[in-house]
């Protein structure tokens, strides 16, 4: 089971939500507090409020698969939990004190996406832009790049859907970028990373509709 709660940034609740950095603790408080800037941090403590709100009901029936989060209602003391959160030498994090729970976030211009589930997870969130298609072809597979390339119209989307479904599947793993992006591609027919050396399925994916001027991928291992 996975499920996908989606926050839209708005400046008005800036200040309200940055004051609930008080609900946080002193390690989650440091992790949110090493971005530079506000908007990042801001961002990030979204991320976490997120998960420490939903991280013990997000199997309940009152939540969609992707449910929509607005406002500051949710992020009240009540709701936290006290799940404990660490995070390796790649920057995956995992949470020690719930057994068979695992989590994800991502955050692109204004949104901030978390993914919860039973099993391994990994999404991503990217806005759709053109600065992104100046990547060197060398980052991706030659299947990649002729998908991207198939022609000028829609161009930029299909290169954003091809790194959102890329980082998707690397934060499952937990390599990162580390891993190289060329090593593995995407069948978007059958929803599959296939491994660019054996041509085996490596995970599913899945696009999440968040907003048409962003790219949204969470993969998943079979079974």
């Amino acid at each position: 089971m996975i499920k996908i709660f989606a926050y839209k940034l708005d400046e008005n609740n800036a200040d309200i939500l940055l004051d609930k950095m008080s609900l946080l603790s002193l390690k989650e408080k440091e992790y949110v507090c090493r971005y530079k800037y506000e908007k990042d941090r801001l961002r990030s403590l979204i991320g976490r409020l997120m998960l420490f709100c939903f991280a013990d009901r997000y199997k309940e029936d009152c939540f969609e698969e992707i449910n929509f989060i607005s406002g500051t209602d949710e992020f009240i003391k009540e709701n936290i939990s006290d799940i404990t959160i660490a995070v390796d030498e790649n920057g995956k994090g995992s949470i020690e004190n719930r057994e068979g729970l695992f989590f994800n976030i991502s955050h692109s211009k204004d949104y901030v996406v978390l993914a919860l589930s039973d099993k391994e997870v990994g999404i991503d969130i990217q806005e759709i832009k053109p600065l992104k298609a100046n990547v060197p072809k060398r980052f991706f597979t030659d299947t990649d790049n002729e998908y991207i390339d198939q022609s000028e119209e829609g161009k930029i989307e299909r290169f954003t859907q091809v790194w959102s479904a890329k980082e998707s599947f690397a934060k499952l793993t937990g390599n990162g970028i580390g891993e190289g992006f060329a090593s593995f591609y995407e069948d978007f027919e059958k929803m599959v990373i296939i491994d660019a050396k054996t041509c085996e399925e490596k995970a599913k994916i899945a696009e999440i509709i968040i907003d048409e001027k962003y790219k949204c991928f969470v993969s998943f291992y079979k079974g």
